[in-house]
């Protein structure tokens, strides 16, 4: 007669609090749940809270760091730029120089040789920046990956070369100078001997307005689609893309911040030349970049702190080591050290302080058992745009036809098909120059 001999079973030790997940809501210091009031208050607070002491520093500073704080604030706009069409769009530009030279001397012809207000110089620099991205940009259409990269780096090679051809109107190597500058409210109290003051004031608002602006083009449809368009142009054009058109007006978006910010620069420092923005500057932005890391709109400020701070500091402390042999190296440090950026390593650091979660995830995960889902994959509290998560393949491309910007097939494609190999007769994207 055969029979089951029972075993004893010894209790499970219960999970020990600090060895769950990381993702688990009540693990961390601060649990935030990401999209909430609460998120939207906690940034909202944050950047409002950094624009009051970057504008008020000026009013302690040194006339010298006050202005390189000037600088700094345009720089960083001028940046975002950059970061849009590096991270977002995921194009290779090494001319981003030229569009901000672009935006100086948009700025400084209209104020000191027809005699604008320095306001509206200021406003029509990023018009004429777009324009200029959306020449360059047509270049993207063609060329793709590295082969970028010399198209773009013989722009930034004759741009000085043309800027001196028209000295005329341009100024030449001498430089243009603004003959006009802005004169402060009496109220603010503000003397005639303190013009940067009110100089940096601006300079602050407009960088504001700037990255609200940049922060509702990324999560518009047209900053969707260009996302989608980097990720997979082929399910792009397959969901109804314009693939072309998206990466044309991606050129012209991220040259219309550098103009921007170059028409802000210009005010802080009210002489433009021709060599200001050589084929140097453009390097020297993009590595700033690259540093700071492309895939955060903070990487801009970031790299705007390293352009402005190490030559700073180079000339305060009078070390003997060139500003441009510091820039490569922590270059080449942040690429061993931080390979996705400063910003990024900030973001993993804040996010081991805050815990930002989805509710749908934590609710498939407890579904399914598996812990691994309680940590969200998009968690950056640094950056500024949408909780919803689009760090996939296809994350953007999904976004897009959630909020109904597309939802047709092109013609010739089965929907049951995901690997169908199709392309329009007028498109191209994956295919390099012949």
């Amino acid at each position: 007669m055969s029979y089951l001999e029972p075993i004893a079973l010894e209790p499970l030790e219960p999970l020990e609090e600090e060895t769950a997940p990381t993702g688990v809501v009540g693990r961390r210091a601060l649990s935030v749940l990401r999209g909430s009031p609460a998120w939207r208050l906690l940034v909202a607070g944050s950047v409002a809270a950094a624009f009051v002491l970057v504008a008020a520093a000026a009013f302690v500073l040194p006339v010298i760091e006050a202005r390189l704080l000037s600088r700094f604030v345009a720089l960083g706009v001028a940046l975002l730029g950059l970061q849009f069409v590096v991270g977002r769009a995921g194009q290779l530009s090494l001319c981003h120089g030229v569009f901000v030279g672009i935006g100086s001397y948009s700025a400084t012809i209209a104020a000191s040789n027809y005699g604008w207000p320095v306001l509206a110089g200021l406003a029509i620099a990023p018009l004429f920046g777009f324009l200029a991205g959306c020449i360059v940009g047509l270049l993207a259409l063609r060329i793709r990956a590295t082969y970028l990269g010399p198209v773009t780096l013989s722009v930034a090679v004759v741009f000085p070369m043309f800027v001196k051809r028209f000295a005329w109107f341009t100024g030449g190597s001498g430089g243009l100078p603004l003959l006009r500058q802005m004169t402060p409210p009496s109220w603010l109290g503000i003397g005639d001997t303190q013009p940067y003051l009110w100089n940096h004031l601006v300079i602050v608002a407009v960088a504001v307005l700037a990255l609200v602006v940049a922060r509702n083009v990324v999560l518009s449809p047209v900053g969707l689609a260009v996302q989608a368009v980097a990720e997979n142009p082929l399910s792009a054009s397959t969901s109804g893309i314009n693939v072309r058109r998206m990466r044309v007006v991606a050129y012209g978006w991220g040259a219309a911040f550098g103009a921007l910010g170059g028409g802000l620069l210009v005010i802080d420092t009210p002489v433009v030349g021709a060599d200001s923005y050589d084929l140097f500057r453009s390097l020297g932005y993009y590595a700033a970049v690259t540093v700071g890391g492309a895939a955060s709109m903070m990487g801009a400020v970031f790299g705007a702190a390293l352009l402005i701070g190490v030559p700073w500091l180079t000339d305060t402390y009078s070390l003997r080591a060139p500003p441009n042999l510091i820039l490569g190296t922590l270059l080449v440090g942040a690429i061993l050290v931080a390979p996705e950026g400063l910003a990024v390593a900030a973001r993993n650091y804040v996010s081991g302080l805050v815990d930002l979660h989805h509710p749908e995830a934590e609710a498939a995960a407890r579904e399914d058992g598996d812990a691994k889902h309680f940590a969200p994959r998009h968690s950056d509290p640094t950056d500024l745009t949408d909780p919803t998560d689009r760090t996939g393949p296809t994350g953007a491309i999904g976004a897009i036809g959630a909020i109904g910007l597309t939802d047709r097939v092109r013609p010739g494609v089965e929907a049951a098909d995901p690997d169908a190999h199709y392309r329009a007769p007028d498109e191209h994207p994956d295919e390099p120059n012949a």
